[in-house]
């Protein structure tokens, strides 16, 4: 037996962001990205909940980490905040995840309410956080429903103003997190038909985003598809491009779209058999890339040769926004890689999402794979 419920109560369209006035009179915490605190977005939700400056946490790092956790628990701690809200990109919403699962664990129910200003993490829907240990080297993966946020904002003017590459290592990480909850060993019909959705608004909208950030169709369906997205993964499962991604990420300070953006083709190629003579027509994880590339129009022959039109067209994708084909055009050097290979395939195997992946790796396909993106 299985369960599926949805828990956020769900706001989105344009000026959804006013929902928060709904909080107003509140004691509020707001958690944001340090670029909230300079572009107007921090001070005009502060107003509509009727709170100051001095109720906006900002120190936020690119990749949240236990000691940030542990400072924004204080800083709410100090405020005495009965809700949290969280405004931004992945980081500043995960940041407040792991913050209401501490304080949780303290004892404390806080009202939680995200508001995304990227289209791509899925983040305001999940149960999961991933957050950095610096001392291990290593992210952590963190899942518990108690991190769902009871409300989540899609509103899809705030994304307008992101930049080029932030739009382009984001639409991939949601191409990713539909991808590999399609083929996961834990998909159903439910968490496929968000996943065909979602897949279907990236692959239709991500480059006019990219190309046209003003466009209001394109940031309206990128922000639908990263929460399709993240409807289906938080139920499906992720995979080994997720695995890899947060291992390469945590070695190498590489943004976690972008190192799945580079990764995502080899782990198609691999999940599907390609590397096998035959292998992509005997493979069940081969067949639904397949169904997934004509779900999104991409021409249709027998299963091995769409995968292989699938890979093709993920790998122009990411050449059209100008993301790197390897880890060496990052700066990533052969010596660099050599001294952190066996810790990042140790982490990838430990990793949650492996257990999801539809092909279980051994140590030797995990580093054929670095081998590919090192390039």
């Amino acid at each position: 037996m299985e369960n599926f419920s949805l828990n956020s109560n769900l706001y989105f369209g344009a000026g959804a962001i006013d929902a928060l006035a709904a909080f107003n009179g509140k004691r509020v915490a707001i958690v944001a990205d340090p670029i909230i605190g300079k572009n107007g977005i921090g001070d005009s939700a502060a107003g509509l909940m009727g709170c100051g400056k001095n109720a906006i946490f900002d120190r936020i790092e690119p990749d949240p980490s236990l000691e940030q956790v542990a400072d924004c628990c204080r800083f709410v701690e100090e405020l005495r905040a009965e809700i949290i809200v969280a405004i931004g990109g992945g980081s500043a919403i995960d940041t407040a995840k792991a913050v209401v699962l501490v304080l949780c664990g303290k004892g404390k129910k806080l009202y939680f309410a995200a508001v995304p200003t990227t289209a791509g993490t899925g983040s305001e829907v999940t149960d999961c956080t991933v957050v950095s240990d610096h001392a291990a080297g290593r992210k952590v993966l963190i899942s518990d429903p108690r991190m769902v946020p009871d409300m989540a904002v899609l509103d899809y003017t705030l994304t307008k103003t992101v930049p080029k590459a932030v739009t382009a290592f984001t639409g991939m990480d949601v191409i990713t997190h539909a991808l590999e909850a399609y083929v996961a060993n834990k998909a159903n019909s439910i968490t496929d038909a968000y996943a065909e959705k979602s897949l279907r608004l990236a692959f239709g909208n991500l480059y006019e985003a990219y190309l046209h950030g003003d466009s209001d169709t394109a940031r309206e369906n990128m922000m639908m598809a990263s929460y399709l997205a993240g409807l289906a993964f938080t139920k499906a499962g992720l995979g080994i491009c997720h695995s890899i991604a947060h291992a390469i990420g945590a070695a190498f300070n590489i943004p976690h779209g972008e190192a799945n953006a580079i990764l995502l083709p080899h782990v198609v190629a691999f999940n599907s058999g390609l590397d096998v003579p035959f292998g992509a027509d005997k493979s069940p994880s081969a067949a639904k890339y397949a169904e997934a590339a004509r779900i999104v129009g991409i021409p249709v022959g027998g299963t091995r040769l769409t995968v292989q039109y699938l890979v093709r067209a993920l790998e122009d994708l990411n050449n059209k926004m100008s993301i790197p084909r390897t880890l060496m055009q990052l700066g990533v050097s052969a010596a660099d890689m050599k001294e952190r290979r066996a810790g990042i395939i140790d982490a990838a195997l430990k990793d949650s999402c492996t257990a999801a992946n539809p092909v279980q790796p051994d140590a030797g396909q995990i580093g054929k794979i670095l081998d590919r993106v090192m390039g």
